[in-house]
């Protein structure tokens, strides 16, 4: 397979960790700060994609409000880019640099697949080249 022809399923991170939008922001901070990830998709109870929430999004609204009992719909960024898990990696990296993500969600169905992050992209490039 030539770099042309990887697509999201084969850089995506699969079942990722992810979070409840009701959930305390402060169980995401500590997620996400034992796991060393910068941000975490937000999924419904039924298992749709709904948002994200990341590390930055946590420490800048600790500037305009206290994040003591918030919930993680509060805080998180709705309406977030998503790709398909046959979206084409050149796709994939414009979004990315365009939108400047450091991680993109892959949906089926509405359904969280996976999550396109810079280590797995730059994984798998390493491997084609060397």
């Amino acid at each position: 397979m030539s770099i042309k022809d990887i697509k999201a399923k084969d850089v995506m991170v699969k079942n990722p960790i992810s979070i409840p939008p009701t959930e305390q922001v402060a169980a995401a901070d500590l997620l996400m700060t034992r796991n060393s990830i910068g941000g975490l998709p937000v999924i419904d109870l039924e298992g749709n994609f709904i948002g994200e929430i990341s590390m930055r999004d946590i420490m800048l609204s600790r500037f305009n409000i206290s994040v003591g009992g918030m919930k993680v719909e509060d805080i998180m960024k709705k309406n977030i880019e998503s790709v398909s898990p046959e979206t084409s990696l050149k796709k994939i990296l414009e979004i990315m640099l365009e939108k400047r993500l450091r991680r993109i969600a892959v949906v089926e169905d509405n359904k969280l697949v996976g999550l396109v992050v810079h280590k797995e992209i730059l994984k798998e490039l390493y491997s084609k080249i060397k």
